[in-house]
């Protein structure tokens, strides 16, 4: 979820270049339904179906593929590689032109929003890649959480366990906030997070917390919408978070570099842990044995930086 709301800024571009043009999705159905009514999607294809995989291989195309993609005339493909085979089959399958768009670059420490407008431009497409901001997600989602607020939100998980703040550092900066700004917190959890759900679960009935878990990511996103400030890890909720309009975002990166894959926006701080090691991840791999970076940074520190936020 991250990789496409980073991909986003590219996404609008081009709808906004084209804005007559029938825009289709090809990837996670649930993801790409959060982006339909803003970029005005007319249909999103899951990409998990048997009948795209004939696309990753060299076998013959069979004669319905390229009779559903004979119509289009571009087809984007974002994918940290280039990978030749898949752009070739789209291509065979009758796709007027096939460009790809790096996830990430390796090399160079800058921006993925950046990187990409760069990509375009070399295409004929420029734009400044501003921050991205989700439409009408009461209407997709309806009532989210009940209760006065202000809310608070707390995600204290990600797509590796390396990359996550310790959960008592969470648990010590929630209570504090939650004492010092009388806010409610709500705790965000998915299938990541389901080893650390019990602790979670006795966490916040102690203090009188919620708990949202596993619920569909139209849902999520319109209680990101409700809260006026949003704690987590490098995550795809953190991107989310920033998208959904929360009124301000605090994320904590560790072995993942900030310049690259932190949310862009006024309303998002974000603090890195000071291990001189830090930024240590290589692309998607995370070298190090244990999260040092995040264990250092203390729950004082994150306090800190969420009051700004709150005064800010």
């Amino acid at each position: 979820m991250g990789d496409l709301l980073l991909a986003s800024p590219a996404l609008l571009a081009l709808r906004r270049r084209y804005p007559r043009a029938r825009l289709t999705a090809l990837g996670h159905p649930g993801r790409w339904g959060l982006l339909s009514r803003t970029l005005g999607l007319a249909a999103v294809w899951d990409s998990g179906a048997a009948a795209w995989l004939p696309l990753f291989s060299a076998a013959p195309l069979p004669p319905v593929l390229k009779e559903r993609l004979a119509a289009f005339q571009l087809a984007l493909v974002f994918s940290p590689g280039p990978q030749a085979g898949l752009l070739e089959n789209l291509g065979r399958a009758g796709v007027s032109r096939v460009c790809w768009l790096p996830s990430f670059a390796d090399a160079v420490r800058e921006p993925v929003a950046v990187l990409q407008a760069r990509r375009l431009a070399s295409l004929g497409l420029a734009y400044e890649p501003r921050p991205f901001r989700l439409n009408g997600l009461a209407q997709e989602a309806g009532p989210a959480i009940s209760g006065p607020g202000p809310w608070l939100a707390v995600a204290p998980g990600s797509g590796h366990p390396r990359k996550n703040w310790p959960l008592s550092h969470y648990y010590e900066a929630a209570r504090t906030l939650a004492w010092e700004h009388k806010m409610q917190v709500v705790w965000l959890t998915g299938p990541a997070e389901a080893a650390m759900l019990p602790f979670i679960q006795g966490l916040a009935a102690a203090q009188g917390h919620r708990v949202v878990d596993c619920q569909p990511l139209a849902r999520v996103a319109a209680v990101l919408a409700q809260c006026r400030l949003y704690l987590g890890n490098d995550s795809g909720l953190t991107h989310l978070a920033a998208a959904a309009g929360t009124g301000g975002v605090v994320g904590l990166f560790g072995p993942t570099d900030p310049a690259v894959w932190a949310p862009p926006g006024r309303r998002v701080t974000i603090l890195a842990g000071s291990c001189p090691q830090a930024p240590c991840a290589r692309g998607r791999e995370i070298p190090c044995g244990e999260p040092r970076c995040l264990r250092e940074l203390s729950p004082e520190q994150v306090i800190a930086a969420a009051a700004a936020r709150l005064a800010g």
